[in-house]
Order: C-alpha cells, then sequence, then structure tokens
C-alpha cells in the first residue's frame, strides 16, 4: 500500500510578505509599462473566435511579440493610416 505524503497547509503569510494594499496596486500596476509612462491609460476588451485567438497568438509568437504587443502595434499601425 502507497505511504500518504503528508503537506502542510498554513494561512499565516511568511517572513517576508509583505501586505498589499489593492488601491496602491491598481495606481502602479503599470509602473514598467513604457505606454503608460507617455500617456494615461485606458484597457479595452473584447472577444474573439477561438480561431482568432490562435491565429493572433501564432502570429505575436512568430513577431517574437506578447498578444498585448501585437494588437498595440495593430491599433498603433491602423490610427496612423488615418492622420
Amino acid at each position: 500500500m502507497p505511504q500518504k505524503k503528508s503537506s502542510r497547509l498554513s494561512t499565516k503569510p511568511g517572513k517576508n510578505a509583505q501586505p498589499v494594499n489593492p488601491d496602491s496596486w491598481v495606481e502602479n500596476r503599470h509602473d514598467n509599462n513604457e505606454i503608460s509612462k507617455e500617456l494615461p491609460t485606458k484597457r479595452i476588451t473584447f472577444e474573439v473566435s477561438e480561431q482568432q485567438h490562435r491565429a493572433t497568438k501564432i502570429l505575436a509568437a512568430q513577431k517574437g511579440l506578447t498578444i498585448k504587443e501585437l494588437m498595440q502595434s495593430l491599433l498603433v499601425t491602423e490610427l496612423n493610416k488615418n492622420q
């Protein structure tokens, strides 16, 4: 009969855990983002089909970008066409 592994779960934070202030996190979540340093940002959320998501993910990977970076690049390109 296999021996059961024992595990200890604790609700106590580790010694180095620091309390998180949610408001502070929200206000500073873009500190490392180049775009937010230039201008205030807004979030855009939209739905795509699984096929569109897969194709977007593949294209981003081929270009060495994240989906976010790819979408920002495409948006900037399209907006610059109309100026």
